[in-house]
């Protein structure tokens, strides 16, 4: 009787063995969500820095919104001495070096219409963190931290 019951029990672990060994690689092969779709959706602003200074104040506000067309639109509402603004247009999405181009179409910024902005942007949960890469004589990074809202 004995005997038996050790035999079932070794079946039992072989069995568990063998799941084990299918379904791991499933899990470890499951491609993360495109950059685009991980975007999509509406975010809220949580901060803004320039370098290390607030220039939007402590508590700014602002609305981001991505579809999955390609479209975007953003506003942000200074709590401190920079001008608030706005600006629309089209975006691409890089997953292979984790970058954001915005197309803008019309901003309330003059001469901005027709730029391309390309950006850093890391997607953590539902927050967003979007950077610029440092510009020769510029006063320093910015960094922009958003909060996804739906």
């Amino acid at each position: 009787m004995m005997r038996k019951n050790a035999r079932g029990v070794a079946a039992c672990l072989a069995s568990l063995a063998l799941l084990a060994a299918v379904a791991a690689p499933s899990f470890a092969q499951t491609p993360a969500k495109p950059l685009k779709d991980q975007l999509a959706g509406h975010w809220r602003l949580v901060s803004i820095s320039i370098g290390d200074a607030q220039p939007y104040g402590p508590h700014p506000q602002g609305s981001m919104f991505f579809d999955a067309g390609g479209d975007y639109s953003v506003i942000v509402v200074s709590d401190g001495g920079a001008r608030s603004i706005s600006y629309f247009g089209a975006y691409t999405a890089n997953d292979a070096d984790g970058t954001l181009t915005m197309h803008i179409d019309a901003s309330s910024h003059a001469g901005a219409a027709g730029r391309d902005e390309k950006r850093l942007v890391t997607v953590s949960g539902d927050q967003l963190t979007v950077e610029n890469r440092q510009a020769a004589g510029s006063p320093g990074s910015i960094k922009l931290t958003w909060q996804r809202a739906n």
